[in-house]
């Protein structure tokens, strides 16, 4: 290809897809239409294909198109940190990372990590997204983040470097007093109401596999979210059960407040890594952090 699109026409189809049409881009980018128009017609000369189309309830994305989106947000996303690592290199207290994390480490060690990390370094900007891997994984290979960290598969993978942090066991609990504290097998469980992590693949996906034995669980049985505060509320005040890290039951904030189910069936351990794509070059800021992490699961 002898030319090739101008960053300026990316972000222009970006704005575009992100903001429906050419009207709001142009206000959110301060353009004119006009301006957003050509520039979309030069893009699509460039590339010797039409990008967008308008359809029923707006302009939508051609085949080719979404084919374009994905690699032209990996493309914007590099070019930006690009442009923060230059910017935190003159300066590391400036700067942005973006990481996710699972259940535990948004619980346990994450808040305090950040809370003293932003007090070292004040003009830093963290943002941090509460999920699972297999929910946040699409983010992570966009370069949205910069790496995740919790419980994991066993990766071996050409696409990403997982670096182990600790392995968990994980038992069944529900709150102090739950009516079916005593049950021995998952059996007894069957007509428990359920919070679980919301999964497509990984440790709490082959959780429910473990739970439900003979097949997904009656829709009115489980509630699938991310958040802890609901999760707290369900199972305190609700009785919903859950699968999760057996020492969470020492933790300060749980002491006295939950109880393990002793259940006859053993849960898998689970693997808790920090993982980021291999042909990732991390900020300075962004290995600091990892570094502060992993020296805090050391301790």
């Amino acid at each position: 290809m002898k030319e090739l699109p101008k960053i300026n026409q990316l972000r222009n189809l970006r704005a575009i897809i992100n903001y429906g049409g050419v009207r709001p881009a142009a206000i959110a980018l301060g353009q004119t239409q006009p301006a957003i128009t050509k520039s979309i017609n030069e893009l699509e000369r460039i590339l010797g294909t039409r990008l967008l189309v308008r359809g029923e309830s707006g302009i939508i994305l051609t085949k080719t198109g979404k084919a374009f989106e994905t690699r032209m947000n990996a493309i914007l996303n590099e070019l930006e940190r690009a442009v923060d690592e230059i910017k935190q290199i003159e300066k590391i207290s400036h700067g942005e990372v973006v990481f996710g994390c699972s259940h535990l480490p948004a619980f346990d060690v994450i808040p305090e990590l950040i809370t003293d990390f932003k007090h070292k370094h004040q003009d830093a900007r963290i943002t941090v997204i509460e999920g699972q891997f297999s929910e946040l994984v699409s983010a992570l290979r966009l370069g949205r983040m910069d790496f995740f960290v919790g419980n994991t598969l066993d990766l071996s993978s050409r696409e990403f470097t997982s670096e182990h942090l600790m392995t968990l066991e994980f038992s069944i609990m529900g709150r102090k007093g739950h009516p079916l504290k005593n049950s021995k097998s998952l059996s007894e469980l069957k007509n428990a109401n359920w919070f679980l992590p919301a999964a497509t693949f990984g440790y709490y996906n082959d959780i429910e596999d473990i739970i439900f034995p003979d097949g997904k669980a009656l829709a009115n049985s489980v509630i699938y979210g991310d958040s802890i505060s609901i999760a707290r509320k369900l199972i305190f005040d609700h009785d919903y059960l859950f699968a999760g890290p057996t020492n969470l039951i020492n933790e300060p904030s749980c002491q006295g407040l939950l109880d393990i189910i002793p259940i006859s069936e053993k849960l898998p351990v689970s693997q808790y890594s920090i993982i980021y794509r291999k042909n990732q070059i991390l900020t300075p800021i962004a290995v600091l952090l990892i570094k502060l992490i992993q020296s805090a699961y050391r301790e």
